[in-house]
């Protein structure tokens, strides 16, 4: 069932068109990522959905009583609340359904001989109450609450004590426990933990209503959308399948597009040639007159429309020695609070080392302290020899806010001649109109590559690095991947980025209270490592949960055996999935090849494609009625923690 859909939406600021013509579908069951550059009108787009801005033409139109969750009106929590009670909020009329139950149970227990009436009500109550969530609420309150990191000890803890963070993310446990039709999540991975990415998104993969994700994380987009709306270009086209399988088709289409761009060029140009050289001559001048007639009628192809990219390039002026760094015993924090202690490591040339941990645990402090903004606790640091360290900061702290875009650079570098600063924060993407912004005007995507410019021109062979990818979209950060890949000195990071961290790093320092364990690979294998140390970190998690709702209601080995079966179904929904989306780019592999011209023309080489396009939809007919029927089950299952 569609509840959303928009309608050839145009978003127009003075004379400048943001996007048009923008029509698409979401039903109840969407799993949608939303795609493109910093700057095309994603959020423009996310808030005339949500009612925050009205459309310059076009609209809206929305199922009657659909309920919607947007993480940026979640930001109205009690301060006098307790955590734990703020959550409660969202089960109020549950809660007194059960107050009145209870009630009323204590009317028949003191009823002699109770009427048909007042048991007929008990019994409706009843079934209402354990219908609506009423056994299992309080469960599905703290399993989202322990996801998210709050444990039991914060939940008597009033919300006016909590950190910003903290706050953001208890309101993002709100969100989930409303439970709304349409989930719109905007950048959704920011600030969370790795731990708290995976178990996000494990709840949304059988979430019950329809999400609308606009995220620059990979691996989420992977893990959570079945389907990508990607804007570009003030267009906005769908693609099926997860990121992956979009960048694929994407680039796909791109390619066939500049092939066939080329082809009729040459054409053309032989056309054009043919005529130029009969138009003069009385007996070939009609063929070149026919011709040109031709050429004038010709629907001419035009090249993909292809998105500048920064360019980005570290350059080292020499190498270090072969030890860069080596911690000793080490111990950072504040006088009153340490964060980490027992550091014992080594940084050796050319290393790309990631430290990773739960948000709060000191892993900004500790890349402070090897820059000497903090002073060490306890413990030694050797730095090797020829260190030329560079420090990105990612609050962009570094910057002078009243500087402009060119000064900022130029006051840095006072014997570059101007028009080399102008072309080197071109390849950053700062046009003519962005050079005389001050800093303190600059958007904060544009503050993070106005910082790397910085950062490329030192020509550091060290680079401590808290959060690089922050404020860049997805094709920025790939960019910034190529570059690190091919820079020469050591790099040491902090990133919540697990695909930034799987394509950089060779090793991990992962932490967590206050200790660290060093792990010789990329982000894959400190994951296998991991599980195979910890394999019932996450079960022991679940049972507690399960436990929890089993004192209420649910026998504990038949929860168990629901459990496994659930797992059954969700591998089974996912690997269905995964059979849809390649049948549908088959599908639509073919329908590009049937559209060729020297195709679409010849029925000899079109029909076979058809009837291979018919066999492939009758047989994504058929797993997708599956799919149904496996997901149908999967939701009878989804309600039990």
């Amino acid at each position: 069932m569609i509840i959303m859909q928009a309608n050839n939406v145009e978003r127009s600021f003075g004379a400048t068109t943001l996007f048009k013509n923008i029509s698409f579908e979401i039903d109840g069951k969407s799993r949608i990522g939303l795609v493109g550059p910093n700057g095309v009108g994603k959020s423009t787009l996310i808030k005339i959905l949500t009612g925050q801005e009205a459309p310059t033409s076009g609209n809206i139109v929305k199922s009657k009583n659909i309920t919607f969750g947007y993480i940026a009106q979640e930001n109205n929590l009690n301060p006098d609340q307790t955590v734990y009670g703020e959550m409660a909020e969202v089960f109020a009329p549950l809660i007194e359904l059960g107050h009145e139950l209870t009630r009323l149970q204590q009317e028949l227990a003191t009823t002699s001989t109770p009427n048909s009436e007042m048991l007929e009500q008990y019994d409706q109550l009843q079934f209402n109450f354990e219908q609506q969530g009423g056994f299992t609420y309080q469960a599905e309150i703290k399993s989202v609450l322990n996801g998210f990191k709050f444990d039991e000890t914060t939940y008597d803890k009033k919300i006016s004590v909590l950190s910003g963070g903290e706050k953001t993310r208890l309101s993002f446990v709100k969100l989930l426990l409303k439970s709304p039709d349409l989930l719109i999540l905007d950048e959704p991975t920011n600030h969370l933990d790795l731990d708290t990415l995976d178990w996000l998104e494990s709840f949304l993969k059988t979430y019950k209503g329809a999400i609308l994700a606009v995220s620059h994380d990979q691996y989420f987009l992977d893990a959570v959308a079945t389907d990508i709306l990607e804007l570009r270009h003030g267009q906005l086209n769908k693609f099926k399948g997860n990121y992956t399988a979009y960048t694929k088709l994407r680039t796909s289409l791109d390619d066939q597009q500049q092939e066939a761009y080329e082809r009729q060029q040459a054409e053309i140009k032989k056309q054009e040639d043919f005529i130029q050289k009969n138009i003069v001559r009385a007996s070939t001048t009609k063929r070149a007159q026919s011709r040109q007639k031709q050429l004038d009628k010709l629907e001419r192809i035009e090249p993909p429309k292809r998105d500048q990219k920064v360019r980005i390039n570290f350059k080292i002026e020499q190498q270090t020695g072969k030890e860069v760094l080596i911690f000793s015993d080490v111990s950072v924090g504040y006088p009153n609070k340490t964060m980490i202690e027992d550091v014992n490591l080594q940084v050796r040339q050319q290393d790309r080392l990631a430290i990773i941990g739960p948000n709060g645990i000191g892993k900004s402090t500790l890349l402070k302290t090897i820059v000497k903004e903090l002073p060490l606790l306890k413990g030694n640091i050797k730095y090797g020899a020829n260190l030329k360290i560079g420090y990105y900061d990612q609050e962009i702290n570094h910057l002078n806010p009243k500087e402009t875009v060119l000064d900022t650079i130029w006051n840095r570098h006072k014997t570059m001649p101007e028009r080399e600063v102008r072309s080197i924060l071109a390849s950053f993407l700062f046009g003519p109109d962005d050079l005389e912004k001050t800093v303190a005007q600059l958007s904060g995507g544009q503050r993070a590559r106005l910082s790397l410019t910085v950062l490329s021109l030192e020509f550091n062979n060290v680079l401590i690095m808290d959060e690089p990818t922050n404020h860049l979209d997805i094709e920025a950060k790939e960019v910034l991947e190529k570059a690190l890949e091919h820079y020469e000195g050591t790099i040491v990071f902090v990133s919540h980025d697990r695909y930034f961290i799987n394509q950089l790093a060779q090793k991990i320092y992962s932490v967590n209270e206050r200790h660290g364990t060093i792990y010789d690979g990329n982000y894959s294998f400190y994951l296998e490592k991991r599980n195979q140390l910890e394999p019932s970190n996450s079960s022991e998690q679940d049972n507690a949960t399960t436990a929890n709702a089993n004192q209420s209601k649910v026998d504990y080995q038949l929860q168990k055996k629901n459990q496994a079966e659930k797992r059954r179904l969700e591998r089974e929904v996912d690997q269905l999935e995964h059979q849809i989306s390649e049948i549908e780019n088959k599908i639509t592999e073919l329908q590009l090849e049937m559209a060729q011209p020297e195709v679409a023309t010849d029925f000899g080489k079109l029909d076979p494609l058809q009837r291979k396009v018919q066999e492939l939809e009758q047989e994504n007919e058929a797993i997708s009625a599956r799919w149904e029927q496996a997901l149908t089950k999967l939701e009878t299952f989804a309600a039990i923690k």
